[in-house]
């Protein structure tokens, strides 16, 4: 590829990002948190940054406390300008923009838990990137997104390429895990697979010691709340939160 195609193409990514960054904005809903520029051309006493208030307003010069979550920076522009126009500028020029939005919080399983500041384009990918990455003992299959909409908290799966919006509050939750303890070379905790059996179990924790006995083998389930023991076997499907214990034969 010659270097005057490579920066064409680094041109285009470019502007292609920019448009994607202005179209987010444009159709964004402001919400308590985000902070807003105003600029009113030619008039420095009428522009200010101010973040939107817990109830949602805008203390506005002049005008007081403007609602403002639920709009986009277009509809925000038009409130300030019909406002403004005819009782205190005869044609005022208004232009807003988010100047921050309202953070991204992550808690559980990551290396820095945590609000951080939303950037248009982040993903799941990027958000953990930011907290620091994934933790040894989180699981990347159970990552919980806490998102309002419409005035209503609701939660969902996540993947890694998941579109990430402001105000989203971020879950990594522990692998589930099963716990192996008694005559196996590694006794210890390892993370739950889904079709794991017995004997891949015991394979995991490295075998059994020579002193094990094979067929006395019992597991501690949770069943209903209550902890329940019995006898397992080796092609017995394993599950989230067993505890195997291999018992000393008798020689």
């Amino acid at each position: 590829m010659s270097l005057t195609l490579q920066r064409m193409l680094r041109s285009l990514l470019v502007l292609v990002a920019a448009v994607g960054t202005i179209a987010f904005a444009d159709s964004y809903s402001l919400s308590a948190g985000d902070e807003v520029s105003v600029t009113v051309f030619g008039e420095p006493d009428l522009s200010l940054s101010a973040k939107i208030d817990e109830n949602g307003l805008l203390n506005y010069p002049l005008l007081g406390a403007l609602q403002a979550s639920g709009l986009t920076v277009s509809d925000l522009e038009k409130t300030i300008t019909g406002k403004l126009k005819g009782k205190y500028l005869v044609d005022p020029d208004v232009r807003v923009s988010v100047a921050e939005y309202r953070q991204v919080y992550l808690n559980g399983e990551v290396g820095a838990p945590g609000g951080y500041s939303y950037k248009p384009g982040m993903t799941l990918d990027k958000a953990i990137s930011l907290a620091g990455g994934y933790t040894p003992l989180a699981s990347k299959e159970r990552v919980i997104l806490t998102r309002v909409i419409n005035g209503v908290a609701q939660r969902f799966s996540m993947r890694s390429n998941d579109a990430v919006l402001p105000g989203d509050i971020i879950t990594i939750e522990e692998s589930l895990q099963i716990f192996v303890n008694g005559e196996v070379q590694r006794p210890g905790n390892y993370v739950y697979q889904q079709g794991l059996t017995l004997e891949k179990t015991i394979a995991l924790a490295g075998g059994f010691t020579g002193r094990a006995s094979k067929k006395r083998i019992r597991v501690s389930r949770d069943v209903d709340g209550q902890q329940k023991q019995g006898r397992i076997r080796m092609g017995d499907p394993v599950y989230p939160g067993d505890i195997i214990s291999v018992p000393e034969g008798f020689f």
